[in-house]
């Protein structure tokens, strides 16, 4: 699944999904040489580094699917 992240300085980028949980997300950064942990503190995504982001959208990646 496809990402746009929005970080608090306004910066967007986009992420590949590789695997999460409610509280836990690991994801890929074109920009970033390693993926990347987010986690959820009190409703609020954030980064390793404890900076608050905003997911703004998700996107399916044709011609992956999911499983439940």
């Amino acid at each position: 699944m496809r990402m746009m992240i929005r970080y608090q300085s306004g910066l967007r980028v986009e992420a590949v999904l590789l695997a999460a949980n409610s509280e836990r997300m690991r994801v890929a950064i074109d920009s970033q040489r390693d993926t990347v942990e987010l986690h959820r503190v009190d409703g609020c995504w954030r980064t390793q580094r404890g900076a608050a982001i905003e997911i703004e959208a998700l996107m399916a990646i044709p011609g992956i699917h999911l499983w439940r």
